[in-house]
């Protein structure tokens, strides 16, 4: 009789401790957010621990994470397809790399969006018009927005001196979505879409002349030690809308209250970020200077900005037809 009393006990402690992990580590919730491009860039260090932590806060240790950065288990240009089809949860994405999903994202890189970061930062917050718009078009998708924001005007790193359009005449230059590419041709140049990782590499041996992306991520990759220049349009030729977004099916299975923390901890976690991209943008620019390149500024209303602006006037007007009125609309206030 004993031993069937010890038995009792040790089952009946079993059970306790499955009962135990049943509400505890188990029930907890797991996201994968994954990341690419430099994991020093800020839309990165800016945003994932602090998201991290505000989901875990928010949620009293419901939500737990798994982080990948580097493009460790999604490249940048596999997140339209990985993130519908569950391979991770939530990613950081180039919102133009969704326009064989979604046509109208892509006139984010066209001449038509000039907005500054500060008005990015204000005017794309969840719920805002233009966040609900692509919210609903990747939905339909199978994704959905968690942040939407802008690491500033693209950059090119370039192993030619780039004064004007006619620079650019046949040089073969690294873009990263379809609309970049667009505007690269607008312009004379030959664009190859190029993986964040193979940039270096590819300005090293001279496979292409010169490579446009993002300052952070050409600053946090080094670029600067393998090109001559860097030409920086300050927007004339478009700006860069990053995103973070997230399987729909995920979150539609978190409880309305886990919903709940899951936007809103990206929501804080986007205003930190965005306005720290904000404040780096100079000291970042000083950091290739102090490398001892040439930093070519395009300021606005210059006669260097009035002639890219003349030289892409085609293909701005261009993409009043081509994309949705409701889009052009929201764009550009006409």
């Amino acid at each position: 009789m004993r031993h069937v009393g010890i038995r009792a006990a040790l089952a009946a402690i079993v059970v306790g401790a499955m009962a135990l992990g049943a509400t505890g580590v188990e029930a907890a919730e797991r996201l994968s957010i994954s990341t690419w491009g430099s994991p020093k860039h800020y839309q990165v260090t800016e945003f994932v621990p602090r998201f991290v932590d505000l989901l875990e806060e928010k949620s009293d240790g419901e939500i737990r994470t798994r982080v990948f950065s580097g493009g460790e288990m999604v490249q940048q240009q596999f997140v339209a397809s990985a993130v519908p089809q569950g391979t991770v949860d939530i990613s950081l994405t180039t919102l133009d790399n969704w326009s064989g999903l979604i046509a109208d994202v892509g006139i984010l890189t066209t001449p038509l969006w000039d907005k500054s970061m500060e008005w990015t930062r204000d005017n794309l917050k969840q719920g805002s018009p233009i966040f609900q718009y692509y919210d609903e078009k990747l939905r339909e998708e199978g994704a959905m927005l968690l942040a939407l924001f802008d690491i500033g005007p693209p950059v090119m790193s370039v192993n030619f001196a780039l004064d004007g359009p006619e620079d650019l005449e046949g040089k073969a230059i690294r873009v990263y979505s379809k609309g970049s590419g667009e505007v690269m041709q607008a312009l004379g140049a030959s664009p190859t879409i190029m993986g964040v990782g193979d940039v270096y590499s590819g300005l090293q041996r001279g496979t292409v002349d010169g490579a446009m992306g993002g300052l952070g991520g050409a600053v946090g990759l080094k670029h600067y030690e393998v090109t001559d220049e860097m030409f920086v349009p300050n927007g004339v030729l478009g700006t860069l809308i990053h995103a973070y977004v997230m399987n729909l099916e995920k979150f539609e299975a978190l409880s309305p209250e886990l919903q709940d923390v899951v936007l809103e901890s990206a929501a804080e976690a986007r205003d930190a970020m965005q306005q720290a991209a904000i404040d780096q943008l100079t000291g970042l620019l000083d950091e290739v200077r102090a490398a001892g390149k040439e930093v070519n500024v395009v300021e606005p209303g210059s006669e260097q900005w009035n002639v890219f602006q003349e030289a892409l006037a085609p293909l701005a007007e261009a993409a009043r037809s081509t994309y949705s009125p409701q889009i052009v609309e929201l764009v550009t206030g006409e």
